[in-house]
């Protein structure tokens, strides 16, 4: 099976700062452009607090370790599935032993937004897949591979 990880020259990662409550402001304004550049309209009512866009899109992930360092050279790609203000959801084909990753996003035009992404849960899918659920603390200055 062809490896989906990226070559650890592409990132450039240092450390993940601390989150602070002006972070969330920031992220959610971040996420918010990135996600009127995909989807510029919604396309139902959502019954939960925030609107649920579909993102059927590729994702840089870079795990982030206890003492939150980046984990640089285990970067690999995930496969995007919903995302909001405040967080995403995507597969993995493999389980994920880190409770923080950095979730590099990008759209098509081109802009990117790097997101420090607390992962809450995951399900095993029929497919043998894996759905992980997380929600978005910290954008980062550096924006993952270029």
């Amino acid at each position: 099976m062809p490896s989906c990880a990226a070559t650890t020259s592409e990132f450039a990662f240092t450390t993940v700062p601390n989150c602070s409550e002006e972070s969330d402001a920031k992220v959610r304004a971040t996420v918010g452009q990135l996600i009127s550049r995909i989807l510029p309209k919604k396309i139902t009512n959502e019954r939960r607090r925030d609107f649920r866009y579909p993102y059927p899109h590729l994702i840089y992930l870079t795990p982030v370790d206890a003492s939150g360092e980046p984990l640089n050279e285990l970067s690999t790609v995930v496969v995007g599935k919903n995302i909001t203000e405040r967080g995403i959801d995507f597969f993995h084909r493999e389980p994920l032993p880190y409770r923080r990753v950095i979730l590099t996003l990008e759209a098509e035009d081109g802009a990117r937004a790097s997101v420090v992404t607390d992962l809450l849960w995951t399900r095993f899918t029929r497919q043998g897949w894996y759905d992980n659920g997380g929600r978005f603390l910290q954008i980062l200055t550096q924006n993952g591979p270029s």
